[in-house]
């Protein structure tokens, strides 16, 4: 086939793509392409995780934090959005009207992905 003219990495990225475009069930898309589902499993979570680490070595990001006061009175400092990016394809924008407890929830959720 042709697996020897690039390499695993790209043709399991490429092979992924397909799955995630395909709107199959991962067991499906692995029974109609002859893939082993551990096989698939495994280079997603490996492609993933050099994603993450190549995207983790960008400039930080700083924001303003609400003091203490300022959290207690109430006031809201600023009306701009704070955007989250996981990754190219994932990033969440929480708008300053959030409930707290969502963005709670969330971290945790996050927390609990990593």
């Amino acid at each position: 086939m042709y697996e020897n003219l690039i390499s695993k990495a790209e043709l399991w990225a490429y092979r992924i793509s397909s799955f995630q475009e395909s709107g199959l069930s991962r067991k499906e898309w692995c029974r109609q392409n002859e893939i082993p589902l551990a096989a698939f499993g495994y280079w997603n979570r490996k492609l993933q995780t050099e994603s993450s680490m190549i995207g983790s070595s960008s400039e930080p990001v700083f924001a303003r934090l609400p003091s203490e006061q300022e959290l207690c009175s109430g006031e809201r400092t600023g009306k701009a959005p704070v955007t989250i990016c996981l990754s190219e394809d994932i990033r969440i924008e929480i708008g300053p009207d959030c409930p707290d407890r969502l963005v709670t929830a969330l971290l945790r959720a996050l927390k609990d992905r990593a």
